[in-house]
């Protein structure tokens, strides 16, 4: 890691301006969008008007129709199951030989890491839900080294304050709001078609917190400029928000509200490419910038060859930011809560009976209208009539309909609400599997771009992190630990095996393992997947004994050999087709190899057996050895 001096000040102070000016230039141009989310949020609460309405007439009903919480609801409990359904998060292959006997190791590694430290059950949960709404949430992975005092208990068993080391691997949830990107850019990767040049995360300390940060230097040295941070604290002292100019003015009114002591003090971090040293060549950097004064409170080149953070969305749209539920359900939700607001006015009014009464009747302006009252007044004086007819119009039709439109716009049927009212009796379970799978493409597009941006990215991070830390005893002393841990947890030999995989210094992990996300695709039903499984299984009976008679063919030898082969490989192609319609991440497991058999076949005929028909297809002779 290098040393925050590398850089002279001259170029640190022209990368702060760059910073400020295109940070800025960004907040701005995304304001717009912004509200847009802070409208869809409140779309998703469906909170009910409090105040009186005026229009049609006073008293109306607003009512608030709450269409974007149940099409979201649902949809974010899917994407959780499905991803979560298998005990394994993440899937590992190995991507040549050397890394073979390392791949299931690492997957089972990585499996513990998920439950006991990443959790990420409650990333998910919160990842999802933003995706859901407003169609664009952001992971981001990085190592955690915090350090604490707490009580506890000593080597004597006395109680006593002990400081507390984390030291980990973290995966966390990062608002969508608190992130940024130039607004022409749309990946986060730099290498990326329209890729960004930076991105940004927003970070709110107390001025406790940021001193910390400035104090602590181990063992991520360099942290933050002790200098710098005094001077940020300075000026956010002398310095007032809008929000706490708002307080003063209240408190100057005599209202006690002492709420400037200890705000928490906003700041950036930057992974950007910038020119540190002047020679026109860009370097990856991290820096962390307080933007109203312009000063960096951190700056370090990149240790990771790709960016922490990973990006899903729920439907991508023209840039970045993809679309969300509550976007595309606004429409018909604001619709439908206007629909069924004249519908209530319209029973409301049905069954109100107003009266016409003639000039001198003994009723006054504000005469009180009960069930059962008496009224005493003179022949045809009194005459009552409503202001709407009932059943003049089918609203209920008109409410139907428009329910209808948001489930096609949305993409949420009856099926995925688990409701088959629309089906008819008696619908076989397979027509019904063949239905889901069909309603669920757009939650499978959704699902394929998670695996290949967003958790697989995550996945292969968090094995990064641990070779890189595991290896850097100057920087973190601690990080070998979690070379025992996987060997206490794994055991052996599969511990060692990992160990030595994570401990490979010429060879980065990504070149030699493929992290993916195991869950494939929308379909959840277990019932469904149990019918499904049945019938693989029903299938894989019927043609084992096939490739059990073609592999005795091709052992026979001879021309008959060449024709056995051809159809044991045309009939393993076509079986791991119908596997991967039935999204099995594994048929390689599943289905015989011909190859392996192929070689096996070619050993026997080295040492006196038949020859491989890959080989001629012509059996040796009799007693005969290949020469």
């Amino acid at each position: 890691m290098v040393d925050r001096n590398a850089w002279s000040p001259e170029r640190k102070k022209a990368c702060a301006d760059w910073l400020y000016e295109d940070l800025t230039r960004a907040l701005a141009q995304r304001s717009s969008l912004e509200d847009a989310w802070r409208a869809n949020l409140e779309l998703y609460r469906a909170p009910q008007d409090k105040s009186v309405a005026h229009f049609p007439f006073e008293g109306a009903s607003q009512i608030t129709f709450p269409l974007a919480a149940m099409n979201v609801d649902p949809i974010w409990a899917r994407y959780v199951a499905n991803v979560h359904a298998p005990e394994n998060l993440w899937t590992v292959a190995a991507l040549n030989e050397q890394w073979m006997s390392a791949a299931k190791p690492l997957q089972d590694y990585l499996t513990w890491m998920d439950r006991h430290i990443l959790k990420m059950w409650d990333v998910n949960m919160r990842v999802f839900q933003e995706m859901c709404k407003l169609g664009t949430s952001v992971y981001k992975t990085s190592w955690r080294f915090e350090r604490r005092r707490k009580m506890g208990y000593n080597a004597q068993k006395r109680r006593e304050r002990l400081v507390e080391t984390i030291n980990q691997p973290c995966v966390d949830h990062v608002h969508v709001a608190n992130f940024l990107l130039p607004p022409e850019a749309n990946a986060i990767d730099p290498e990326a078609q329209n890729g960004a040049q930076w991105v940004a995360e927003r970070h709110r300390l107390t001025p406790n917190a940021l001193r910390a940060m400035g104090r602590g230097q181990e063992p991520f040295a360099p942290n933050f400029d002790p200098v710098v941070v005094e001077a940020v604290l300075k000026y956010e002292e002398q310095s007032m928000t809008k929000h706490q100019e708002k307080v003063k003015e209240l408190e100057l009114q005599g209202t006690t509200l002492n709420m400037t002591r200890g705000r928490p003090i906003e700041f950036w971090e930057v992974h950007a490419r910038f020119d540190t040293t002047g020679n026109g060549i860009d370097d990856d950097i991290v820096v962390f910038v307080h933007l109203p004064t312009q000063q960096v409170l951190r700056g370090m080149y990149a240790t990771l060859p790709m960016r922490p953070y990973s990006a899903v969305r729920y439907l991508r749209g023209d840039g970045f930011y993809g679309i969300g539920i509550c976007e595309q359900a606004e429409v018909w939700q604001k619709t439908i809560s206007n629909v069924l607001n004249f519908n209530i006015d319209k029973i409301l009014l049905s069954n109100a009976p107003m009266l016409r009464v003639e000039a001198g009747a003994n009723v006054v302006a504000d005469e009180p209208i009960f069930p059962g009252k008496q009224w005493h007044v003179g022949k045809d004086e009194l005459e009552a009539f409503f202001l709407t007819a009932p059943g003049s119009f089918d609203i209920q039709s008109l409410i139907g309909f428009l329910q209808e439109s948001a489930k096609q716009r949305t993409g949420v049927t009856d099926l995925q609400f688990g409701t088959v009212g629309a089906l008819p009796s008696r619908t076989p379970a397979m027509t019904v599997q063949t239905l889901l799978q069909e309603g669920n493409t757009r939650f499978d597009m959704s699902i394929k771009d998670i695996r290949i941006g967003g958790l697989s990215e995550v996945g292969l991070r968090v094995l990064q992190l641990l070779q890189q830390q595991a290896l850097d005893s100057l920087n973190n002393p601690e990080g070998a630990a979690y070379l025992d841990l996987a060997r206490i947890i794994l055991g052996s030999p599969e511990g060692e095996q990992a160990v030595r995989a994570l401990q490979i210094p010429f060879e980065a992990i990504e070149l030699g393992v493929g992290v993916a996300l195991t869950a494939t695709s929308g379909q959840n039903n277990k019932e469904l997947m149990k019918q499904s499984n049945l019938a693989l299984l029903q299938l894989y009976s019927q043609m084992s004994p096939n490739f059990l008679q073609l592999a005795q063919v091709i052992q026979m030898g001879g021309p008959a050999a060449v024709v056995a082969t051809q159809i044991f490989k045309g009939g393993a192609e076509l079986m791991g087709r119908v596997l991967e319609q039935f999204d099995v991440r594994n048929p390689e497991d599943v289905l015989p190899n011909i190859n392996a058999l192929l070689s096996a076949q070619g050993q026997m005929g080295q040492g006196g057996g038949q020859i491989s028909p890959m080989q001629g297809g012509q059996a040796p002779p009799q007693g005969g050895m290949l020469g």
